[in-house]
């Protein structure tokens, strides 16, 4: 035995000299006029705790805003709502689990406590909770019944505390700290395990009118003492808000940061709306477009692991509102959601807000449900399995051939003083895909700053794609290619990349409406495409689903009654697209221009003026019209006389492309065609050079009756003194004539 192990010493030693070792700590200081290749080398090193790690891992978690909002309706309250207000009529935690799992999700944060401060378990620190409603007699505990079926299914379980509270009387003086502090208690000591501990940055008044400063490093040794494996999010020392509540994260995602003591004045300004005072935190302004480039962290005095959570709502709103009902984020937006948050190395956190039933609406849980279909349907194959992976060279200890395979404990590493190293996987013939997943191993840091991904043709590579950051997690999209070969190519790096999983996909086919919907006059005729196979596209025109049975597209469709098209294109693996809808709604009304706008772009139908479709500043898109040297005089007969309140008019304003607002836009009706009578008239007192939206809504407010209405816009004719076409004739674009 001793002769074994003295053998294999000598073999151990080399293997750790070839291979990198594991970098042990999630911070790093800088020296004063340290080298910038000495920052970059430290940079490379940084990498999560296990805690982050473990956070990463989960990919995708519920936000449940659920409270007094929910039943007053409103997305912030006062703190002066009456208790009784708070009664759910079918309260089941068990059925937001569900909800949860079935969207594919690992842990749940609930809104525990609010900016009105009502609490949803019964804290003995205040009247202002459950045990003051009516709701299960006073007995009832929200948080205790949530907490309970987490555990119960194996699903993680989080909290968020408002630290504003506009229902405490202590609020703004040093007792409000010890007040967080006994509420944080409870929850951390009588519902079991707490995974994750969500604090945001909001601060304003109080009911004594006064705002608080608080004690953060108190409230974050508090969770650690009590659970020293949750996470502290997101105005916390372990995860970081991407920066909006949209959904969409950095392209150029770093989870290596500068770690600077900074206010969380624009954190909270940008996410609650009320900035708070000078408190301490280690984040920095992390809402910068960039945040990690070697430019940034060789100027910082320390660096951190601090990883983006993406936060958005299903919903228009935070809380669930009847309203909202039918405003549920599709899959189909969902899933751009999904690449732009967990495809660029972030978490997602969605929330999906109860009812005043208590329960999750059924409209949220089918699309979660279709949500989870769909990236089963792309993710679960991986088009790259059964691959002959080789590589430029490899460490000891790793294999190309690792790539394959999820998680973090095998991985390929190539060897340390490669240069460009790259990963050629020999796919089990020709595959078509038109996605690429691609992980780093993150507890060897984050290092990739560069990559193309290459297939091969002929006798040549050719570049599919590249991008910046990788992380935990990249998803890339791209047009569908066929390949048999393809090459992951690092191109810059900070240090010996460590590539954990290479995966090909496909996602859904597309489908295309062209016109997607719109207004005409007489006839419209429809085109319909797909990338998958123009022969599998089949439609309905009754409002029923159109699947395999439906009727089969061959060609362009000619319409002249007002019509509901819908449509979905089927692959060869028997993948749907999305569904595609589109109203062709047969005009009743006409308009008509004296100076005919611009034959240079086409609209995308007859009456794009008046289909009721605002459009992006893109004027080249067929939804905007364009005059050119010229005023715009349009003329609507409606057909019958109709009540009007107001009329408006909407301008582009891109004066580096030449296109400048009007001077002024007059508004006229008519009983007879004949005779006009003024509605209201808008003289533009912005001057060229100083405006600086893409574009500017001119409108009257008046009431009155007409069957004919005239907008008249006067443009500027040519471009002002100071503009580089000074002289030349301008442009003047118009989107929507708007009828209030």
């Amino acid at each position: 035995m001793k002769y074994i192990v003295s053998l294999l010493l000598p073999a151990l030693m080399l293997l750790s000299s070839c291979r990198e070792s594991r970098p042990k700590s999630n911070y790093v200081a800088i020296k004063k006029g340290e080298s910038s290749e000495s920052i970059i080398e430290k940079a490379s090193k940084v990498a999560p705790s296990d805690r982050q790690v473990a956070w990463q891992e989960l990919e995708f978690t519920m936000f449940a805003h659920f409270g007094m909002n929910t039943f007053t309706n409103r997305e912030w309250g006062e703190g002066t709502e009456d208790e009784s207000l708070f009664n759910p009529t079918a309260f089941d935690a068990a059925q937001w689990v569900q909800v949860a799992q079935d969207a594919g999700m690992k842990m749940i944060i609930i809104t525990a406590k609010h900016h009105d401060g009502f609490c949803l378990w019964p804290s003995e620190y205040t009247t202002h909770s459950v045990k003051s409603s009516p709701w299960m007699g006073g007995k009832g505990d929200v948080v205790g019944a949530l907490a309970k079926a987490c555990h119960d299914a194996g699903m993680k379980f989080g909290v968020y505390l408002s630290p504003w509270d506009r229902h405490e009387k202590t609020y703004g003086t040093d007792q409000y700290n010890d007040y967080f502090v006994n509420q944080m208690t409870e929850l951390l000591t009588k519902y079991g395990r707490v995974d994750e501990v969500w604090f945001d940055g909001a601060c304003g008044e109080g009911p004594n009118g006064k705002r608080q400063v608080y004690d953060w490093l108190r409230f974050y040794s508090t969770v650690r003492k009590l659970q020293p494996a949750a996470t502290i999010a997101v105005m916390g020392p372990d995860v970081r808000w991407v920066g909006t509540e949209s959904g969409y994260g950095r392209p150029t995602e770093w989870s290596v940061v500068p770690y600077t003591s900074t206010s969380t004045d624009a954190i909270a300004a940008g996410s609650q709306k009320a900035p708070t005072d000078g408190v301490f935190i280690p984040s920095g302004d992390m809402m910068q477009q960039d945040l990690g480039s070697r430019s940034k962290i060789i100027q910082a005095p320390a660096l951190i692991w601090y990883p983006s959570e993406v936060d958005v709502s299903i919903r228009p709103g935070w809380f669930n509102h009847i309203a909202e009902d039918l405003s549920v984020k599709s899959p189909e937006k969902l899933l751009d959601i999904w690449f732009a948050s967990v495809g660029q190395n972030s978490q997602l956190l969605l929330n999906v807000p109860p009812d005043k039933r208590g329960l999750i609406h059924q409209y949220d849980h089918r699309i979660l449900k279709e949500f989870k279909a769909v990236r089963d349907q792309i993710f679960d194959e991986n088009l790259a399995e059964g691959a002959v992976v080789e590589a430029s060279s490899s460490a000891p200890g790793t294999k190309p051939f690792y790539v394959l395979s999820r998680g973090l404990d095998k991985f390929w590493m190539p060897k340390k003083s490669s240069e460009a190293p790259f990963l050629t996987l020999m796919l089990n013939g020709e595959k078509t895909f038109d996605c690429l997943e691609i992980r780093e191993n993150i507890r060897y840091g984050q290092r990739i700053e560069q990559f193309s991904v290459e297939v091969w043709k002929g006798e040549h590579w050719r570049e599919v794609t590249r991008a910046t950051t990788v992380g935990y997690s990249r998803l890339l999209r791209f047009e569908p290619v066929t390949a048999s070969k393809v090459r992951i190519r690092i191109i810059q790096s900070r240090s010996t990349p460590a590539l954990a999983y290479v995966a090909l996909h496909k996602r859904l086919p597309l489908l295309t409406l062209r016109p997607e919907s719109g207004a005409f006059l007489d006839s419209i005729s429809v085109q319909l495409s797909s990338d998958a196979d123009s022969d599998n596209i089949f439609y309905t025109l009754d409002g029923s689903t159109p699947d395999q049975h439906s009727l089969k597209y061959t060609g362009p469709l000619n319409l002249h009654e007002t019509t509901l098209l819908q449509a979905v294109s089927i692959d060869a693996r028997g993948v749907r697209s999305f569904l595609r809808t589109g109203v062709y709604t047969h005009a009743t009304f006409s308009i008509k221009f004296i100076n005919p706008p611009s034959p240079k772009y086409k609209p995308k139908n007859q009456i794009v003026m008046l289909d009721g479709r605002t459009s992006d500043p893109d004027f080249a898109n067929g939804e905007w019209l364009g005059w050119e040297g010229t005023d715009m005089i349009a003329d609507i007969d409606l057909g019958k006389m109709q009540n009007f309140k107001g009329l408006s008019v909407d301008f582009l304003n891109a004066p580096g492309s030449w296109i400048l607002l009007p001077l002024e836009v007059v508004f006229e009706y008519s009983s007879n065609g004949k005779n006009y009578e003024t509605a209201g008239r808008v003289v533009n007192d912005k001057t060229w050079d100083k405006f600086t939206d893409a574009r500017k809504v001119f409108g009257v407010s008046k009431e009155f009756q007409a069957r004919y209405l005239r907008v008249k816009a006067i443009s500027p004719k040519t471009c002002p003194a100071g503009h580089a076409g000074a002289g030349s004739p301008c442009w003047m674009f118009a989107d929507e004539i708007i009828m209030h």
